[in-house]
């Protein structure tokens, strides 16, 4: 226990050695609608799944340095679509960089990662994952490794925080203001744990925003089909005799439900939607008690 302590020591001395690794100075005071008396630190891990370079983990590190203490701890690279994967089997590297720390990893495996070896003392208070570059409203939401990262803050009992942006060009300071009022009033109000609030900006400026609304999962942002590659590979591939190549392609989704935050999203307006780690049907539990479950042990002679 004592070397763990020590090496969260030495990590925290070289993390906190870069102005975007940890926060600090004076853009780290409490906003002024924190409970005044609470003057302890406040320590929030930032990670995404774009990579420690994506202007909008940047953008939202910044921005939340007037909520708490940053720590920035995402993978090297893009992964995303990663979901909640996790990489095991394989030696991690974390690397200290001018952006941050950034690990060979998953994006959830990341925050895992740091949380166990890079976390300050008294470790993390909340994760807060993003600014992704493209909105993760809907069921696309499962396949999200800017979700995902949240969601394995909320499996190691953290409150956490997902947010994605509409992908096109455009700034990510006005999501990220929004981002850290939204953790200022979580911290205030003292958040649920199991919970991962999922916030959805549109391609909007201040002015353009139309609204914030809290709305349930539903529908697609978009679908994702296959096409056949026909010809010959291109550079660097080789063809194998009975191949078949396949490319992904984006089709127009169905439309989206009534109520849901993909409807909300697509009418312009920023959307949070709360998200439950633990994602137990308990209508079909009470359904299936009703079953002969112990019917199915019974060996009926067709099972050899």
């Amino acid at each position: 226990m004592k070397a763990r302590k020590a090496t969260r020591r030495a990590l925290a001395a070289v993390t906190c050695g870069g102005a975007l690794a940890c926060g600090g100075g004076a853009g780290s005071e409490a906003p002024a609608n924190a409970a005044p008396d609470d003057t302890s630190p406040y320590h929030i891990l930032v990670t995404n799944d774009d990579g420690i370079d994506s202007p909008g983990i940047q953008a939202l590190a910044a921005a939340l340095r007037a909520v708490g203490e940053v720590t920035l701890v995402a993978p090297c690279g893009q992964r995303s679509g990663a979901s909640m994967s996790i990489s095991i089997d394989q030696e991690f590297r974390v690397r200290a960089t001018p952006a941050g720390n950034c690990v060979n990893a998953t994006p959830a495996s990341a925050v895992r990662l740091a949380v166990s070896e890079l976390a300050p003392e008294s470790g993390f208070d909340l994760v807060v994952s993003g600014i992704n570059i493209g909105a993760n409203v809907g069921e696309i939401s499962h396949m999200s490794g800017t979700v995902g990262a949240a969601m394995m803050g909320a499996y190691l009992r953290m409150p956490a925080v997902a947010a994605s942006r509409d992908g096109s060009p455009g700034g990510f300071e006005h999501a990220a203001g929004i981002v850290a009022r939204f953790v200022a009033e979580l911290r205030r109000r003292g958040p649920e744990i199991g919970i991962v609030y999922s916030l959805n900006f549109p391609a909007a400026t201040a002015a353009e925003t139309r609204g914030i609304a809290a709305r349930p999962m539903g529908g697609s942002y978009f679908d994702i089909d296959y096409e056949e590659v026909a010809g010959e590979p291109g550079e660097g591939g080789d063809a194998v005799e009975g191949e078949r190549r396949f490319n992904s392609v984006f089709v127009p989704p169905d439309p989206s439900p009534a109520g849901s935050d993909t409807e909300a999203y697509n009418d312009g307006l920023v959307t949070i939607t709360p998200l439950r780690f633990d994602w137990t049907d308990r209508a079909t539990v009470e359904a299936l008690e009703g079953w002969d479950l112990d019917a199915l042990l019974e060996d009926g002679g067709d099972g050899g």
